[in-house]
């Protein structure tokens, strides 16, 4: 069993390339955590979504949920969770938790804690994709500010649980696994450096 987290910028192939991490298995769950089809924003992101499922492997389930400990406790195969950056939007817009984002993370808190205790103790392996946060323009509002830190703390909380991290940029990967996480050492040993 495996733990891998895949982040880059959007719509660099980050989908593609964690698809293709479990590709040798016969059958994955993929648990997708944006909009439906019936309730995509506009019709690009609707045809997206079409585009990606046709892409998909009959052979792999699709689960479209935000209950992501639910899922990958249900799941009794590889999973590949697309994106952890909609479950964030989503458990914030389901939550109303946009005035503050120390706040969110506090009422995230629990969550996530559940939620990484999940995806370390399966036996199977799990890829998680998110989109790494800071990278383009400045927030613009509050709410784009809140989901920034949100997702950057939730990345981060995902990074130093996973055994490989793997970073897409300019269409290459480089494998960070083996980088140091200031959240996977003790804040004593960060003293001593």
């Amino acid at each position: 069993m495996a733990t891998t987290l895949v982040l880059g910028a959007a719509r660099n192939g980050k989908s593609d390339y964690a698809a293709a991490l479990l590709a040798h298995y016969p059958a994955v769950t993929y648990v997708a955590t944006g909009p439906k089809v019936h309730d995509a924003p506009d019709q690009a992101w609707a045809d997206r979504i079409v585009e990606q499922r046709a892409r998909r492997p009959e052979s792999w389930d699709t689960v479209e949920t935000t209950a992501l400990s639910r899922a990958l406790l249900l799941s009794r195969r590889p999973v590949l969770i697309d994106t952890l950056s909609h479950w964030v939007w989503s458990v914030l817009e389901e939550h109303d938790l946009w005035a503050s984002s120390t706040g969110a993370i506090e009422q995230l808190e629990p969550t996530l804690d559940e939620l990484l205790v999940v995806y370390r103790s399966l036996s199977h392996d799990v890829v998680a994709i998110s989109d790494e946060v800071g990278w383009g323009r400045e927030p613009t509002n509050a709410r784009e500010e809140t989901y920034r830190e949100v997702l950057a703390h939730v990345n981060n909380r995902f990074s130093a649980v996973s055994e490989r991290v793997h970073l897409l940029v300019g269409g290459r990967v480089l494998d960070l696994s083996g980088a140091p996480s200031p959240l996977a050492v003790p804040s004593t040993a960060l003293l001593h450096r």
